[in-house]
């Protein structure tokens, strides 16, 4: 065969290789995230299971009321059908909007708060109202979900 000819093949090879190499791997990535992004109420309930991997509040309280008004919607380190929880604090100006957000979402979009309502915007969805937690409630799942 002809010097060129086989130079020219194997050049061939070569690109056609790095091609698919590269399709591939965007393929397998494209896998990952969808993985990485399920929604599902029975695979989160696995991940709500367990411990965060960083260390958080030590409130049992915290802990529990995170758990029972929280976790389906919210995860500490990762968006869901809710934002991630963890530096919450550090995302609104206010405490006291924090607070009256957590007790009740619906009402507190009406103050026109821009953060509030970029929000909702975002996800699209109503947090539930908390008018039953009190303000120490409150603080023991902030404290929880992001240990100051």
């Amino acid at each position: 065969m002809d010097p060129k000819k086989l130079q020219s093949v194997q050049n061939l090879a070569v690109t056609t290789l790095l091609i698919l190499l590269i399709f591939s791997g965007g393929f397998m990535w494209g896998e990952f995230k969808k993985v990485s992004k399920l929604d599902d109420y029975s695979t989160n309930q696995v991940l709500i299971d367990a411990e965060p991997a960083y260390k958080t509040g030590s409130t049992d309280v915290g802990k529990k009321l995170f758990h029972s008004k929280c976790a389906r919607c919210h995860a500490v380190d990762r968006n869901m059908t809710g934002p991630a929880l963890m530096n919450t604090k550090d995302r609104w100006n206010d405490s006291t909007h924090l607070y009256s957000w957590i007790k009740n979402s619906q009402s507190f979009l009406s103050t026109g708060d821009k953060y509030a309502n970029d929000l909702f915007r975002q996800y699209n969805s109503m947090m539930p109202a908390f008018p039953e937690l009190t303000e120490e409630e409150i603080r023991e799942i902030l404290y929880y979900v992001d240990p100051e």
